[in-house]
């Protein structure tokens, strides 16, 4: 998660130094966003859920909780499709969704967590297991260390991540249809469009 999150900053930092604002993405077409809060809250209830103590990281709750905000999340990136890098999110998500589904959660490789000289129990914990023999679909796991965010990563991160970086942009920089013809209004960035041409017809002055 923290691997999405870092590349989601990066990824707005670029876009504001292109121009970028965040007040953009208000315009852009987004469809049923209330479904990308809803699974991003259960995957975050879920995390919380363990870390706490409510409720094992490989129970019936914990796992209910991860699929059901899988589902979510990927019910609303194909209800929004049509937006530039989407596919890429879905395919990233549909990779995690399916060694959770597999396992009960997402395992955690042991040498990718002894590379960042940690202890198991220290990464190993929410949403997370350590793999073992019996893991299902272990190449779709947490398996590649990066070392210099002391983080643990899927191939569906990296997918997932390489998705968000269009959408990203596409999104602080939406323009809307009238904005793109070039109305003459100027908007919140300062940016206007062309100015009217001036009367140089009879009676002008000139």
């Amino acid at each position: 998660m923290f691997f999405v999150v870092l590349v989601l900053l990066l990824a707005i930092g670029a876009s504001v130094v292109r121009g970028g604002r965040f007040h953009r993405i208000g315009r852009a077409p987004l469809r049923d966003i209330w479904l990308l809060f809803i699974g991003v809250g259960l995957q975050v209830a879920a995390d919380a859920g363990v870390i706490l103590g409510w409720f094992e990281g490989t129970g019936t709750i914990s796992y209910g909780l991860l699929v059901t905000s899988q589902v979510v999340v990927l019910a609303w990136v194909l209800r929004n499709w049509y937006l530039p890098g989407l596919i890429l999110v879905a395919i990233g998500l549909a990779l995690n969704a399916a060694v959770m589904a597999a396992n009960g959660a997402m395992p955690v490789h042991p040498e990718a967590i002894a590379a960042l000289g940690q202890e198991p129990g220290e990464l190993v914990r929410g949403k997370h297991v350590l793999m073992d023999d019996d893991t299902r679909l272990w190449w779709l796991a947490d398996i590649w260390p990066v070392p210099p965010i002391r983080t643990i990563i899927s191939v569906g991160d990296v997918v997932l991540a390489a998705g968000l970086l269009p959408i990203t942009h596409y999104l602080m920089t939406f323009r809307t249809p009238a904005e793109r013809r070039g109305t003459g209004a100027t908007d919140d960035d300062g940016v206007s469009g062309p100015r009217p041409a001036d009367d140089a017809g009879p009676g002008s002055g000139r």
